[in-house]
């Protein structure tokens, strides 16, 4: 028998641990813009994935791919299409397509980044020429700010980077082994 008429007291709960605040970090926002026009480009590289790696997201051993064609569309505010651009890949495989002046509300959320996607269009190598799932599906590669950004004359010139896009080899044959 307890002292306290067969009660068992537990003691006193601790005090809760000392509360720091929390400052969760700030999204990546773009420098704020200086003028109320861009004039966008969007550049990328285009790859022939290697057969190694042909049903995977990877791009180890993959090949830059010239002539590659890509199409960059631009959505407006109301989310219709307002534009359509298509690049071709240089012979290291770097594409750029270029927008002209354009107001940052006629993008659709007032964002380039969210309004724009990329592309594969067509592979000049009958041997590579099917898209890959590193594309990401049919609406296309997203766009990114690496922070390329630049005052103009009455604009702000931007330059966003998406991808890396890449076809895969249509037919990859078996090594042999002797």
């Amino acid at each position: 028998v307890t002292a306290d008429n067969g009660y068992i007291t537990s003691s006193p709960p601790p005090p809760p641990p000392q509360q720091t605040s929390y400052n969760p970090p700030t999204p990546a926002t773009p420098p704020p813009a200086q003028c109320d026009k861009l004039l966008v480009r969007v550049e990328g590289m285009v790859y022939c994935q290697s057969c190694v790696h042909r049903d995977s997201w990877s791009l180890d051993g993959a090949k830059p791919l010239p002539r590659a064609k890509v199409s960059v569309t631009c959505r407006d505010a109301k989310n219709r299409v307002m534009g359509c651009q298509k690049a071709v890949a240089d012979e290291s495989g770097y594409f750029l397509a270029e927008f002209g002046e354009t107001k940052v509300s006629d993008f659709y959320m007032g964002d380039p980044r969210k309004a724009c996607y990329v592309r594969l269009l067509a592979s000049p190598d009958i041997k590579c020429n099917e898209p890959t799932n590193i594309n990401f599906g049919i609406e296309g590669a997203p766009l990114r700010d690496e922070g390329k950004r630049w005052h103009g004359e009455g604009y702000d010139y931007v330059v966003y980077a998406t991808g890396p896009l890449a076809f895969r080899p249509a037919i990859c044959m078996p090594k042999h082994h002797y």
